[in-house]
């Protein structure tokens, strides 16, 4: 029997969990309370995707393991693998009682909680475990994640800093540090640690995968374009890469050429993520039909297929098949069990514009967690409008929340005007080789890749400057309420995030959208046609039309842009622009604020 154990025991640690099981099943049928065969059976259940066995398992190998704080920490560590975070630090937690100096369970709680949005409790936890082990790489690399998904990359950095101190060839630090590194504009910096973490790990394909991001950060295409291939040759079958690439090529300007390796994938495996893939970008490209066909290719191979059904959903929305969008979205929703918070959004989406809103509030009333709140938001506003509850108006308060300010001219420019002549050939670098995101919004012009601030451009470093000012003004300005989910995280600070620039042309406009990564957007206008000014609402930032296709509902306010000033409102807010005619270009840098 102990034979036959170890024989399980090392087929599950080298992965071959199926091989694993019919062994523990041999044991546990001899001996069916044999505490170390439940325990590797409910590992090995586990990690062939039985949930429920092999929750049984570890049920039973509580009960009669002579260690029962070893089965908690492999219970947490199943939990975790499966997104059940709560219920994975409850068994860590537990497992701690059970044996308080249990250096494993410690550790894997704190990886747990830093992975929350409870940022004081991940950190905390993170420091008990450095101040039992200090130096340990994994606990700094955790509060390394932890600082910069909380928006202090100065305390990222030096958490970073300090694990490569203690292991100058860890490789997770380095590339988190890239990463970092890529965010706060250091971009030879980044691609430095990003090249030496593809030296220490050449067979690693995320750190092929955030060089790329940084090259392409960098305007460097054809290098991005290698370091994503040599990613998809490690792992060939992975969506996130793919997509890159593809969006990637098609800012780049390559065309129908751009989905050749996506579409000899998908010819090759059959695999559904990547017709998923490819169904989205062909959405976004324009060609509905050729989506349609990848979306229900997906979906014959998978027909729980959640990304698939979403796409299927949107392409109902947009050519006019309010019904069979909802049956879409209804399929979505109900394969993900209610746990995607996408498919929730775009069930709501699909039953406002078949305009059941009583049905879209009940589908949107519960709290959405912080990375799908402004989508949330923004939604349950229509919701509500057309229902005529109360608190729309408390929710979207335009006259409070929206706000034109005008910035102070950067020292060195005698005026505003001439800071903005500068900024405007500044931004103009930017579109000269005529990319256009696969994901804009807009209609009728161009809009920069990447991040401004990602820039090192002095004129752009100076608007960045000017607009973190600004930011603080309307900040302090904002109302005191802290039962408001925009106000209540009014810490009076702001991090300039995502940040872009966009020359329209005359016939150009914005779709009617909302920022789900921001918390507050603005645009700073630095360039506006003197008919746009004089005129009535062509041109102008308009606010409260829901950007659904098939749902007509009319503004709220209209903003006229002005140069050097900046438009602030919450994130969750509709926002688009009028079509306007003129000889002149309309130039804006909009941009997001996280709360610091």
């Amino acid at each position: 029997m102990m034979a036959t154990l170890q024989r399980a025991a090392g087929l599950l640690q080298a992965g071959r969990f199926g091989e694993a099981l019919p062994l523990l099943d041999q044991v546990l049928s001899e001996a069916p309370n044999q505490p170390d065969a439940l325990m590797l059976r409910a590992m090995a259940r586990g990690r062939a995707g039985d949930d429920a066995g092999a929750l049984t398992d570890f049920g039973a190998a509580r009960t009669h393991h002579p260690q029962s704080h070893a089965v908690l920490n492999n219970l947490g560590n199943h939990h975790q693998r499966a997104g059940r975070l709560d219920a994975a630090i409850a068994a860590y937690r537990d497992a701690l009682e059970a044996a308080p100096g249990f250096a494993d369970a410690r550790l894997n709680l704190a990886l747990t909680l830093s992975q929350t949005d409870d940022f004081a409790a991940g950190r905390a936890a993170i420091v008990d475990v450095l101040a039992r082990q200090p130096g340990q790489v994994v606990a700094l690399n955790a509060l390394g994640n932890l600082e910069r998904r909380a928006g202090e990359p100065d305390a990222a950095r030096k958490a970073f800093d300090q694990a490569l101190e203690a292991d100058p060839n860890a490789v997770l630090p380095r590339i988190n540090r890239g990463a970092l590194l890529r965010e706060t504009g250091e971009l030879d910096e980044s691609c430095a640690d990003l090249r030496q973490a593809c030296a220490l790990a050449p067979n690693m394909a995320e750190a092929h995968a955030q060089l790329a991001h940084s090259l392409r950060t960098r305007l460097d295409i054809d290098g991005a374009d290698t370091a994503y291939l040599k990613a998809l040759s490690l792992s060939p079958q992975d969506p996130g890469y793919h997509a890159d690439l593809v969006g990637l090529r098609v800012e780049a300007g390559q065309g129908a050429s751009a989905l050749v390796t996506l579409q000899q994938a998908i010819a090759a495996t059959g695999d559904p993520r990547l017709s998923e893939v490819l169904a989205r970008v062909l959405l976004r490209s324009g060609q509905p039909v050729a989506a349609r066909a990848a979306a229900d290719a997906a979906l014959a191979r998978d027909p729980d297929g959640v990304q698939a059904a979403m796409v299927r959903s949107e392409l109902g929305l947009r050519t006019g098949d309010p019904a069979g969008a909802l049956a879409d979205a209804r399929l979505a929703f109900r394969a993900s069990q209610g746990e995607d918070w996408a498919a929730r959004h775009v069930l709501a989406e699909a039953l406002l514009v078949n305009e059941d809103w009583s049905g879209a509030a009940a589908v949107l009333d519960c709290d959405a967690p912080a990375a799908h709140l402004q989508k949330h938001l923004a939604l349950q506003s229509v919701a509500w409008r057309q229902t005529g509850d109360p608190r729309y108006a408390q929710l979207c308060d335009y006259d409070v929340f929206a706000r034109k300010m005008l910035i102070d001219t950067p020292p060195g420019y005698e005026t505003l005007a001439a800071f903005n002549a500068a900024l405007a050939t500044s931004i103009e670098r930017l579109h000269a080789d005529g990319a256009a995101p696969l994901e804009q919004t807009l209609f009728g012009g161009t809009q920069s890749a990447g991040r401004l601030w990602n820039s090192d451009d002095p004129v752009i470093r100076d608007l960045a400057v000017a607009l973190e000012a600004l930011s603080r003004k309307y900040l302090a300005e904002l109302p005191d309420d802290p039962s408001h989910p925009f106000l209540t995280r009014n810490t009076g600070r702001g991090k300039l995030a995502g940040a872009w620039s966009v020359r329209l042309k005359s016939g150009g406009g914005h779709v009617d959208h909302v920022h789900p990564a921001g918390w507050i957007s603005a645009s700073y206008y630095v360039k506006v046609p003197e008919s746009v000014m004089a005129g009535e609402r062509a041109g102008w930032l308009r606010l409260g039309v829901p950007g659904l296709p098939g749902l007509a509902l009319p503004a709220e306010r209209y903003v006229m842009p002005e140069p050097g000033c900046a438009i602030f409102f919450p994130s969750f807010f509709w926002h688009g622009v009028e079509p306007f005619e003129s000889d002149e270009l309309r130039i804006t840098a909009p941009f997001d604020l996280l709360p610091y």
